[in-house]
């Protein structure tokens, strides 16, 4: 099993909080070690956020809980009283993240007021600080790894639409459609969680992007649209389930989306495309029909083209920053597939 850098980073955090709060004498000394745990989140702009909503609500938590120690005592129903008013106030602030931390600053506070002689909301508080701190500057010396990773997972994405198209053109040469149920639909969903999935890490990048000013490039931009060709590759799909295969018009549909596929990796090589062309190439209105039979035979087709359209929109809008795939991978990846 491998061991992700969060979780080295968080074990670090772990070990250097609880040394310093033994250094310092603070009891108990392991609970800066689960506080520490808190702060490493995965962007840095949300450890410097949790470091301070947390702050703020250990140091209520200990301050209510000390007072009630001192003023009525360590009974159980006061560590019960007091517990459930920092619930309230935090749900009625609407500060639920850090209501956990809360209620356990609260009940140490008041479970150790009798032991630390009145020093239990200093303690308290201090070991909070401390795991706060520790975790955050962790998680700011070796800044999470996010852009490699949506990197992969945009390779991933585009291959996958890419390879879908594959299968399309390959039913059609075929004569034959995969059902949608639940071929082609289980297809569609794999390619769906990486495109979720890239949106989320997206997110990530997009919260530290103030420590990069430099990079220039929009996180989530191209998951977006892979989403929205994806919906229009679902949309070919279901047209072509309700086409008749014996269809003239197949011949030429087998065409554009070998063109299609050809565009796409000109794209992604970061080259110009004719997408002016290609889109009154497929205009659904250059479908000729010779009476209502054919009419009615050719309109799952217009509906086809009319897919294939808005798809060759999106990737013509693309804007390409870097390179994803070099052209000897995409040529040796088409030929692979008709191999099959």
């Amino acid at each position: 099993m491998l061991v992700g850098l969060r979780v080295i980073k968080t074990v670090i955090a772990i070990a250097i909080s609880i040394s310093i709060a033994r250094l310092l004498k603070l009891e108990p000394d392991h609970f800066a070690g689960i506080i520490s745990m808190l702060a490493v989140q995965p962007s840095v702009y949300r450890s410097l956020k949790h470091t301070l909503s947390h702050l703020a609500s250990a140091l209520f938590a200990a301050l209510l809980g000390i007072g009630a120690a001192l003023f009525i005592g360590d009974y159980s129903i006061v560590i019960a009283g007091v517990s459930l008013l920092v619930m309230a106030i935090h749900v009625r602030l609407r500060k639920t993240a850090s209501l956990t931390l809360a209620v356990i600053v609260a009940v140490n506070t008041v479970g150790t007021s009798d032991e630390l002689h009145g020093n239990a909301a200093y303690h308290q508080l201090m070991l909070v600080i401390i795991g706060m701190l520790v975790g955050t500057a962790v998680n700011l010396i070796r800044k999470p790894v996010h852009r490699e990773r949506e990197e992969v997972l945009l390779v991933k994405s585009e291959s996958m639409l890419r390879t879908m198209l594959y299968y399309v053109q390959y039913d059609l040469m075929s004569s034959r459609m995969t059902p949608y149920k639940p071929q082609m639909r289980m297809q569609i969903e794999e390619v769906r969680s990486y495109v979720e999935s890239g949106k989320e890490i997206s997110g990530l990048i997009r919260e530290d992007r103030w420590l990069n000013r430099k990079d220039s490039f929009e996180p989530g931009h191209l998951f977006r649209t892979y989403e929205t060709m994806l919906e229009r590759v679902r949309d070919l799909v279901k047209a072509l389930q309700k086409a008749d295969l014996s269809c003239p018009e197949r011949a030429r549909l087998i065409r554009a989306i070998d063109l299609t596929v050809r565009l796409q990796e000109r794209v992604m090589q970061g080259k110009k495309i004719p997408s002016g062309l290609m889109l009154k190439a497929l205009r659904p209105e250059l479908l000729k029909a010779d009476g209502p039979d054919s009419a009615y035979m050719l309109f799952p087709y217009y509906q086809a083209y009319e897919a294939l359209t808005e798809y060759v929109q999106e990737f013509a809008g693309i804007k390409q920053t870097f390179l994803f795939v070099s052209s000897r991978s995409i040529v040796d990846g088409r030929d692979a597939f008709f191999r099959i």
